[in-house]
């Protein structure tokens, strides 16, 4: 595979977040490549910035961890900051925001959760900061650094003697409206949020970063479907015969895909959708003299046979490992052609490794010229591999005594050159493993 320079014009640099769910104290998540760390040179986007001379950033970071230890709880937080900050306006009145403290530490419980961010758009870097409770946002405030020159274009804070927020804007942004915008804001809402679905230009461009430059795929909790791929097949021929090129060169003996669909009768979407759900859409059709058309779209693939190509039925008759493998593989050509940022937890789920090691390759190659990356959970002690990741690109999660999550990277360690990784984990030397010294057997009755 072709190794290239990466470049970026979207981009994560670190993200901190403290007092949710398993996280207490703040603990800080990095994309900033080591200067220290030598090895992989590939594995890094080059995006110089102003203010930030002799940094890199990495294309894909591993997270690994005991099961409970909060290493989901990391993608979750960063899913909940961005789902937030784009769907809060739209909120109910009395909704209660993303906030969901630390539940087994008392003196967490009346704390704001709170989530600092740095990304980049273009030549600027951002830092958007967010604290807030169950009730309200608290703090919230963005920086930009055009140029490298910090500049604060907003900050709220609440203030519990007036009961009010207290408000600072830039200067520039003034006369732009933004003043109007906080006076109705409710308490819930990101003003992040309110000043883009009211327009404001300036704003709508961070706001843009969280709603559309992140995406998240759930292999843990079984509900990646294939229809992004079976629709990226659809777009045209070169999509098609991308998307069925890496099917073959996967080694499932697909020779070509089959897409069918056809118009799904009323009857029929009706016992699909929920009653209330169905009812508001058969009034909106009416309302609006609207006449809606439903279908179904479904994928087959031939596979070589001992005579001819024999046609498989995608749902009921392929494996387990080729449902997961196609349904992801849209999104994730997606990212690689967009630079988007990429979450995904336990991705080796029903990937042999071997398939999982080529798939993180793709941030490294020709396919990831727009600076994609990849934040990922995963159990596979084989991906420890120097080959295949720096140890800056490794970080873990612990559970403390206390029950908190602790966040640390591999370079804490200082593992030697050509250290043996996945040996040094499984045996406990950089945490993070499950502690079972009797076994999972029932305890002896006395």
């Amino acid at each position: 595979m072709k190794i290239c320079k990466i470049t970026a014009k979207i981009m994560l640099i670190e993200f901190n977040i403290g007092n949710f769910r398993s996280f207490g104290e703040t603990q800080k998540f990095s994309f900033v490549a080591g200067n220290y760390e030598k090895n992989l040179p590939e594995n890094k986007i080059v995006r110089p910035l102003p203010g930030m001379k002799g940094l890199d950033y990495l294309s894909a970071t591993a997270i690994y961890g005991a099961n409970a230890s909060g290493k989901s709880n990391l993608l979750t937080a960063f899913n909940a900051l961005c789902n937030f900050v784009g769907q809060s306006f739209r909120s109910d009145p009395n909704w209660p925001t993303c906030a969901v403290p630390f539940k087994l530490n008392e003196s967490f419980h009346k704390l704001p959760t709170t989530f600092d961010i740095h990304f980049v758009i273009g030549d600027v870097r951002y830092q958007y900061t967010l604290s807030l409770t169950a009730e309200k946002v608290t703090v919230e405030s963005l920086i930009a650094y055009p140029k490298g020159r910090k500049q604060e274009w907003y900050r709220r804070q609440w203030n519990e003697a007036t009961e009010q927020y207290d408000w600072d804007f830039a200067n520039n942004l003034v006369k732009k409206g933004l003043p109007q915008i906080a006076k109705i804001t409710r308490p819930n809402v990101a003003f992040l949020s309110a000043a883009a679905h009211l327009n404001h230009t300036q704003l709508t461009e961070g706001y843009n970063w969280f709603t559309k430059s992140v995406k998240r795929l759930n292999f843990a909790e079984g509900i990646l479907v294939p229809i992004h791929t079976i629709e990226s097949m659809e777009k045209s021929e070169k999509q098609y015969a991308q998307i069925l090129s890496f099917l073959q060169n996967a080694d499932f003996d697909i020779t070509k895909g089959l897409i069918s669909e056809k118009e799904l009768p009323d009857n029929e979407i009706s016992k699909m959708i929920p009653p209330p759900v169905w009812q508001k859409i058969i009034q909106k059709q009416k309302e609006q003299n609207l006449q809606s058309t439903f279908r179904s779209v479904s994928v087959s693939f031939f596979h070589k046979g001992k005579k001819e190509d024999i046609e498989i039925d995608f749902e009921n008759e392929e494996s387990a490992g080729t449902k997961r493998y196609f349904s992801l593989l849209g999104p994730w050509l997606d990212v690689l052609e967009n630079g988007y940022v990429l979450m995904i937890d336990e991705l080796e789920t029903c990937l042999h490794p071997l398939l999982v090691v080529e798939l993180i390759k793709l941030f490294r190659s020709q396919y990831n010229k727009n600076g994609a990356q990849l934040i990922f959970t995963t159990h596979n002690p084989l991906l420890l591999d120097e080959t295949l990741l720096r140890r800056d690109q490794i970080w873990f999660t612990e559970k403390k005594p206390t029950g908190e999550t602790n966040l640390y990277p591999l370079s804490d360690f200082s593992p030697r050159k050509g250290e043996a990784l996945m040996k040094g984990y499984l045996t406990g030397r950089y945490g993070s493993i499950p502690f079972i010294p009797n076994g999972l057997g029932l305890k002896d009755s006395e």
